[in-house]
């Protein structure tokens, strides 16, 4: 039976609502897992109370943005916030996010100078480890270095943070005055360090894949890489700022030659699936049917989504997985284990011979930019599709 009711959570500084429409897992959104009842009692801590959790008292408070008489439950805001993200950064807990993405958004509307304070610390908490200390300003200056020395989840929090709170009002329509740049400048180097460790990840599927077969090894049951030939197209087309291993991988995959067809899915050539006219692989998102001469180019060039995972153009005729943060698509799903890397795969050249559990067959579709669960999207009518 599907039923709604409204709740509320409030502190002297801001409040916020929240409705539950439903307690069915078949109707709530994939992005929070089928947790319904754990996410309706977890998302009541994230308020400024007192729990058990220590003081966070490092949090600055500036005296423009409270009075004193309320300072000590922005602290409390912030140490619950801190301690729920830090719980998210281990990979054994899913990324049922929505309780702290909603108590940030209104934070982002009531206290914008505390959420940005209080953000600024948990990005240098998030690059930092016992020995050293990073600021946000060397994050800024060393984005390259510290984002492969990072867990994938790590990573993948701070996309979802980026995305869903602090570029959610770019413009300042709310009055908030964020440092965008800031911001969209930590988003496009994450997803490019983790679009990075993906091609790599699948690199080196293909490798292991071929040592299986060279010992005679049955591999049925491991990853079988989609959209190689794609991905050496990337590589090349930004080989000028791609990790110098990931050139290095690219070419070992080139001198297979012809036994690739036998450990992945290798075809550089693709057709649009409205007109069969050609397609060429120019952004790993996004793609247009036609050549590249204008002058065979057809009247209407339809646009075509490539999955996210694979760089592989979507399928038209069956359903496709879609990311409700990011909004990728994803055709091809990538093994748990890519979703679990303390560190870029890039930083140390691993043996395939002792990595065959990491390629074992998806069961999970998660995205591979966020993390979370994808959605299935159903196709579109055939007819319906506007060319550009």
């Amino acid at each position: 039976m599907l039923w709604s009711y409204t709740c509320t959570w409030r502190s002297n500084d801001c409040c916020g609502m929240l409705l539950v429409r439903s307690l069915d897992p078949n109707m709530l959104d994939q992005m929070y897992q089928a947790r319904t009842q754990k996410a309706v009692v977890e998302f009541i801590w994230i308020g400024g109370q007192f729990l058990g959790i220590p003081l966070n008292k490092d949090i600055y408070i500036s005296n423009k943005q409270s009075a004193k008489s309320s300072e000590t439950n922005f602290l409390w805001w912030g140490s619950n916030i801190l301690w729920s993200l830090k719980n998210y950064e281990k990979c054994e807990t899913g990324l049922v996010l929505w309780d702290v993405i909603a108590a940030l958004q209104v934070l982002m509307k009531s206290a914008p100078a505390f959420l940005e304070t209080l953000m600024h610390k948990w990005v240098s908490d998030l690059f930092s480890d016992d020995q050293q200390r990073v600021s946000i300003d060397n994050l800024c200056q060393c984005r390259k270095d510290m984002m492969s020395n990072v867990s994938s989840r790590k990573l993948h929090l701070l996309n979802i943070i980026c995305r869903k709170v602090m570029l959610r009002d770019p413009a300042g329509e709310n009055g908030n005055r964020t440092s965008t740049d800031l911001w969209s400048s930590l988003l496009l180097s994450s997803e490019r360090e983790l679009r990075e460790r993906l091609v790599a990840f699948t690199f080196a599927a293909v490798l292991n894949r071929k040592s299986y077969f060279l010992k005679g090894t049955c591999a049925e049951n491991m990853w079988f890489p989609v959209g190689v030939a794609q991905m050496r197209s990337w590589v090349s087309m930004n080989s000028g700022g791609v990790h110098n291993q990931l050139r290095s991988l690219s070419s070992t995959i080139k001198r297979l030659g012809s036994r690739i067809n036998s450990v992945c899915e290798y075809s550089a050539k693709e057709t649009c699936a409205y007109c069969s006219a050609p397609v060429h692989f120019e952004s790993p998102d996004i793609a247009l049917c036609g050549s590249v001469d204008p002058a065979i180019v057809p009247t209407e060039r339809h646009k075509l989504s490539r999955c996210a995972a694979s760089m592989r153009l979507c399928s038209v005729l069956e359903p496709t997985w879609y990311c409700v943060c990011c909004g990728g698509m994803v055709d091809k799903l990538v093994p748990e284990t890519y979703f679990t890397m303390k560190t870029s795969p890039l930083l140390d050249a691993a043996d395939p011979d002792d990595e065959s559990s990491l390629y074992s067959a998806p069961a999970v579709p998660r995205c591979p930019f966020c993390g979370i669960l994808l959605q299935r999207l159903m196709p579109e009518f055939l007819l319906s599709v506007s060319p550009v």
